[in-house]
């Protein structure tokens, strides 16, 4: 069925508004495998040049995030760009993930495909646990500040600064839709990637409902935060400079719907470590704050 055909019922609206990436399981290597890059990992000695992070934690968060990629956490962090992306690769491609991010951990510097990661020695040096009071209840655990802040770090451009870890620091963790297309397109394992999104221009509903879920297909959506925070009925952001751009992305989960008879629009995404089923956000809303998408379809 059409994303934007009309639901004749309820149970059919729930049905399409369900968790549809969770049931494509197209990989490119597998989490078992993965596992035994971390095992091998944990087992090693050395000293890391990330002074102030532990063999032993890194290795237990990244066995558990191979397994299931969605609890990847950016927690405080304005890092949603380097997140949807890890969350991306390493479902379809744990083993390269793993050999990344233990790599990371033990040399400074790692791969991702054609991309060579390499953060400054001002994060490879910043105490994590000087960060954790400033991040408040919305802990990033080491692995994902590692691995999230050491790509971000490595491709910040002058205008932006520079990010160091730091939970307060907005700009310098943004992430251009120019940017999230050109690491998907380095991993390798996509056929396309294909940026329909930009800062500066509104995309509309029938772009989003146009967005198709075909197995191998992930898709990143740029949108403002005020379009979670309609659905979710939350204190929405009313400064008028900030609500002119994006500034979050998630992944999309189901496809998105727009019902002829319901002045609303309905989705399913992937954010902060937290799957949300069955958003409802007010067309006005919608339109307002949907930037576009990145989308990216495997090779094969």
């Amino acid at each position: 069925m059409a994303s934007n055909e009309s639901f004749d019922d309820v149970d059919q609206l729930d049905q399409q508004l369900a968790d549809e990436r969770s049931t494509d399981t197209r990989t490119v290597s597998s989490a078992d495998d993965a596992r035994t890059v971390i095992s091998n990992f944990k087992g090693r000695d050395g000293a890391s040049p990330w002074s102030s992070l532990s063999r032993a934690d890194v290795a237990d968060r990244l066995t558990d995030i191979v397994g299931n990629p969605r609890l990847i956490q950016q927690g405080a962090l304005n890092l949603c760009g380097p997140a949807a992306f890890m969350c991306m690769w390493c479902g379809r491609d744990p083993v390269a993930f793993a050999n990344f991010a233990t790599a990371l951990f033990e040399n400074g510097s790692a791969s991702i495909g054609s991309l060579q990661v390499t953060p400054s020695s001002a994060l490879l040096n910043q105490d994590y646990n000087a960060m954790l009071p400033r991040m408040g209840a919305a802990v990033s655990p080491q692995a994902d500040w590692m691995f999230m802040g050491a790509l971000r770090n490595s491709t910040d451009v002058f205008w932006q600064g520079t990010w160091t870890g730091d939970p307060d620091s907005q700009l310098s963790a943004l992430t251009r839709p120019e940017e999230l297309t050109s690491w998907l397109q380095a991993t390798g394992i996509y056929k396309s990637v294909d940026n329909q999104a930009n800062w500066a221009t509104l995309k509309g509903i029938p772009h989003s409902t146009g967005l198709t879920l075909t197995e191998g297909t992930d898709i990143a959506l740029l949108v403002h935060l005020n379009l979670i925070k309609a659905a979710e009925n939350s204190s929405k952001d009313s400064d008028w400079l900030m609500t002119q751009f994006p500034n979050h992305y998630v992944m999309l989960v189901s496809e998105v719907i727009c019902r002829a008879d319901q002045p609303t629009v309905q989705l399913s995404i992937w954010t902060w470590g937290e799957t949300k089923i069955g958003l409802t956000v007010p067309q006005q809303d919608f339109l307002s704050n949907y930037y576009g998408a990145v989308v990216a379809t495997l090779n094969g």
